[in-house]
């Protein structure tokens, strides 16, 4: 008796989290859903959501879908049998078998850039781990834009969020996630010069301790900072180990004459 009780808490409980799970994504034109009636197998139906987001249905006809939860899509189509009078109190399941409609496109400094479909409510950093992470290239502002919307995301001030609730920055259909290359370049007189990545609020000498520091025939006192002005054309500046790097920078450290 306790094993028949255990088995149908545990079947209501899975019901319970698959309606959660199947309202939170949004039905669209292109996907493609299965439909079962309970003990109605002749009323099962295969079938991919028209371009304005509705199917033809055994018995009722067309009906719309569109931005409908599966579970609200259940409702409807049930609602629909029950007061044309073709069935009694009728169980109506959905499955999507394909995510279509809700896709977003992800470019610039990740590792694996796309185009991804959602198959569930989705946040920043659902995103960023679908596309393989940021690359070494990329920097801590993400950018989202769709349509004329554009919001900034900085990752580094997101993930140092004690709330959790507000680390989770929704993702909607349609939108466009970017990050730009942020680098920083570190020359002369240092250990390893080469390209590194631009840390928020990263200074000189950040800069030069992570292209290995000075070697022993640097200036510690002789450094330029190289930028490109507003006018296209490139500032030379004297650098101070205190001083923030901008984007795109290039630090030469120069060689001591004594």
């Amino acid at each position: 008796m306790m094993r028949w009780l255990l088995i149908v808490v545990l079947c209501l409980f899975s019901g319970m989290v698959q309606a959660e799970n199947a309202g939170e994504y949004h039905l669209g034109p292109g996907d493609d859903i299965k439909i079962s009636i309970y003990d109605h197998p002749d009323l099962a139906l295969e079938t991919a959501l028209s371009k304005d987001g509705s199917i033809a249905f055994p018995l009722i006809g067309e009906i719309s879908l569109n931005g409908m939860s599966p579970s609200d899509a259940e409702k409807a189509i049930a609602a629909r049998l029950s007061s044309g009078g073709f069935l009694l109190n009728p169980q109506v399941s959905i499955l999507v078998s394909q995510f279509r409609s809700q896709r977003i496109s992800v470019i610039g400094e990740f590792n694996h850039p796309g185009r991804f479909s959602l198959d569930s409510a989705t946040d920043l950093v659902d995103v960023i781990a679908l596309a393989g992470g940021i690359a070494p290239s990329g920097g801590d502002q993400i950018v989202i834009i769709n349509g004329n919307t554009r919001r900034q995301v900085n990752l580094s001030q997101l993930m140092a969020e004690t709330d959790p609730a507000k680390r989770v920055v929704k993702v909607n259909n349609g939108d466009v996630i970017f990050v730009p290359r942020s680098m920083v370049y570190v020359s002369g007189e240092v250990n390893r010069p080469g390209n590194y990545r631009l840390e928020t609020g990263m200074t000189v000498m950040q800069a030069i301790a992570v292209a290995g520091g000075f070697n022993p025939r640097a200036s510690h006192t002789s450094i330029e900072i190289h930028r490109l002005g507003a006018d296209g054309k490139v500032m030379e500046l004297k650098g101070r180990s205190s001083d923030q790097v901008r984007e795109n920078d290039v630090i030469y450290v120069q060689e001591s004459l004594f």
